[in-house]
């Protein structure tokens, strides 16, 4: 085996920031660093370190504008108070392996990880071992942990991720599209779906094909280029596009006689590989995403026409969409309420209900009696009273007047 062998293994496997920077309190980071020798080894101090290091594959280090100098260290074994500076460790045999734990805790307002051509911020735990002797007397071994943002509860970032998508619009009173879908928030490594709709207004038109196109938009608020205007990338993440041909000929186009609805999916690539960034705005730096409905309309002259409408989308993690409700009370659970009743109404209770999937259901209530004179007039002083309605559930009569 290795001389030295060292494995970080977190709790977590990516630290998840709740709340906007400002707002956001502080998430815990632990796990343990398992360490296994080869040979005895003469171990002064072993460090934990929670850092984050900016891009280095940049051509240009000024363009390198979207940075983070997040660093935390704690020591989890020093020996430097001892009488020879160091303690010796025998070597681990048996797949046996020394145990030592971190803790950290990540500020709330630390930059989510994020991968652009203006900068990356990539946070990693690093663990150092210092030891004595000739050769190397320093071992490191460090591991990537992305850190995430999501929205608080009954926040207002967090309702915006529960809107749905609608977006509308017509071409020169000849189509009409139509771009639906139940949310405006998808996860990445998931699938987008929407329902796109081609309506006519005109006689004569036909629909060649119909897609949908996922964009990222990466905006730099540092930069900007030879003409004032702030430095952007823009690229094309994952498109669909369906070919659309009448039921009765394959070889020939749909017309457009009336409504037509498309289910469209696309597969949203994983942002851990830098394929998609989340969508994000801070003061350095914002990713937008926007989604297009694309469609070619073919109208009575045979002039091809792309016609695109777009709405804008966000991408969030996965855990941000999944809500966790508390669990509500059901009736089936009603066998934990307490009934305040005396020994003579819960024995009537008891006597007249049945048992229904652990559940009591109270017995069936008498049909109200109405007693009315109608040859006496309401305004005469001999009028009876108004009518009652006597309820009895066991032995608690209500009079309801």
């Amino acid at each position: 085996m290795l001389y030295v062998h060292t494995e970080i293994i977190p709790d977590v496997s990516s630290i998840v920031l709740r709340g906007r920077p400002s707002e956001a309190s502080c998430e815990p980071l632990t796990g343990r660093v398992l360490i296994r020798l080869g040979h005895s080894l003469k171990v002064k101090r072993i460090a934990v370190e929670f850092q984050s290091t900016d891009a280095r594959k940049q051509q240009h280090r000024r363009l390198n504008t979207v940075r983070s100098s997040t660093l935390m260290q704690q020591d989890v074994f020093d020996a430097s108070g001892s009488q020879t500076g160091h303690a010796v460790w025998p070597a681990t045999h048996g797949g046996c392996a020394r145990e030592l734990p971190f803790s950290f805790d990540i500020p709330g307002h630390t930059h989510q990880s994020v991968r652009t051509a203006f900068g990356n911020i990539v946070y990693e735990l690093r663990v150092t071992i210092h030891t004595c002797g000739f050769g190397i007397n320093t071992w490191t071994q460090a591991l990537r942990i992305p850190v995430y943002r999501i929205p608080l509860e009954d926040s207002g970032w967090a309702l915006l991720l529960a809107g749905s998508m609608s977006v509308q619009a017509d071409w020169l009173g000849a189509v009409e599209l139509q771009m639906v879908g139940d949310c405006a928030a998808f996860a990445d490594k998931a699938r987008l779906c929407a329902r796109a709709i081609v309506r006519p207004l005109q006689k004569g038109q036909m629909l060649a094909d119909v897609g949908l196109r996922l964009c990222e938009k990466v905006r730099c608020k540092n930069l900007v280029d030879r003409f004032g205007d702030l430095r952007s990338t823009q690229h094309t993440v994952c498109e669909e596009v369906q070919k659309v041909y009448s039921p009765s000929d394959s070889l020939q186009m749909l017309a457009l006689d009336h409504e037509q609805s498309f289910d469209l999916v696309l597969d949203v690539p994983s942002a851990a590989a830098g394929c998609i960034q989340y969508s994000m705005d801070t003061a350095s730096l914002s990713v937008a995403h926007e989604l297009t409905l694309v469609a070619t309309i073919v109208d009575q002259q045979s002039n091809a026409h792309l016609l695109r409408i777009s709405a804008p989308v966000r991408i969030v993690p996965k855990i941000a969409l999944e809500a966790s409700f508390a669990e509500l009370p059901e009736y089936s659970k009603s066998c934990f309420d307490r009934l305040l009743l005396d020994s003579s109404a819960e024995a009537l209770v008891a006597r007249h209900s049945r048992r229904n999937d652990g559940c009591w259901s109270p017995p069936p209530l008498p049909p109200p009696s109405v007693h009315f004179d109608n040859d006496i007039s309401a305004d005469s002083p001999t009028a009876p009273v108004p009518p009652s309605y006597q309820v009895c559930f066991g032995s608690l009569d209500v009079l309801i007047v």
